[in-house]
């Protein structure tokens, strides 16, 4: 587990996650220290134990007032079961949909624990109001992004993220520290993985979308899978307006698979 000090006030706990034929991938959680102590997604399941020591060496989990869900993908919900025992006066922000989704699986959301917000949707945590935000990039019909005025800090979900080439490059304090070819090859590749409709949509849509999800103009971007952003978010802005003219990713069959198993055992 890598625990990067965003400022005073958030911590970013990350894993870095090897996917085959794709690259690797950062997943992260924020944790917001203020008033009522605000956990940003849970992390993945099998990094349990590490997620769990980082997260206790900042806080006591019986002191979170509330846990942002993002979603409902198992890497942004990895440890919601058992935080929602250890944190007994935390409640769940997230989407009707997300809490829709969870009440089929294996960890699923309390509804008397849930605040449910939607796309404008704000929450008062105390010292500051949480904005919530429809990602233009997404994978899950429950996203939702959520902007931090306080900190002026934007925690994008799965948007902006990228696979990228090692696990040093995933696991960076900046994402100004990955080479640029590298990170806008991987923002590409990741964005027509996680957000395959991409390359259907219009380009000028897309441009309105992005331009609309950024217009609190955020000084840093914190997304799920990418090292942090702080400032000049321009140029990550044009690596995704570009999407749709890309080519769209081809996922591999069986005969690539057996091809990649064949290369690892060698």
């Amino acid at each position: 587990m890598h625990v990067v000090q965003i400022n005073p006030d958030t911590t970013m706990f990350s894993s870095a996650v090897p996917i085959p034929m794709i690259g690797v991938l950062a997943v992260n959680a924020f944790l917001i220290r203020g008033e009522q102590p605000t956990l940003v997604d849970t992390g993945t399941t099998p990094d349990e134990a590490d997620f769990d020591s980082a997260l206790r060496d900042a806080i006591d989990p019986s002191d979170l007032r509330w846990i942002v869900l993002t979603h409902s993908d198992n890497d942004h919900t990895g440890h919601i079961t058992r935080l929602l025992t250890e944190a007994p006066d935390a409640r769940v922000v997230t989407s009707f949909i997300t809490v829709g989704i969870s009440s089929v699986g294996p960890s699923p959301i309390p509804p008397e624990r849930a605040f449910l917000v939607r796309d404008g949707s704000t929450v008062d945590i105390g010292d500051r109001t949480l904005t919530a935000k429809r990602p233009p990039l997404f994978d899950n019909p429950g996203t939702l992004a959520f902007f931090d005025p306080k900190q002026s800090i934007l925690f994008s979900s799965d948007c902006f993220g990228a696979a990228l080439a090692t696990e040093d490059a995933a696991l960076s304090d900046d994402v100004a520290a990955v080479p640029e070819d590298q990170r806008r090859a991987g923002q590409t590749l990741w964005g027509s993985v996680d957000s395959p409709w991409v390359h259907d949509v219009s380009p000028p849509r897309l441009a309105e979308n992005l331009a609309r999800f950024l217009d609190d103009r955020p000084d840093h971007v914190l997304s799920s899978h990418l090292p942090p952003i702080h400032g000049d978010i321009e140029k990550y802005v044009e690596t995704l307006a570009a999407l749709p003219s890309t080519a769209p990713y081809v996922a591999p069959d069986q005969a690539a698979l057996e091809a990649f198993m064949a290369q690892m055992h060698q």
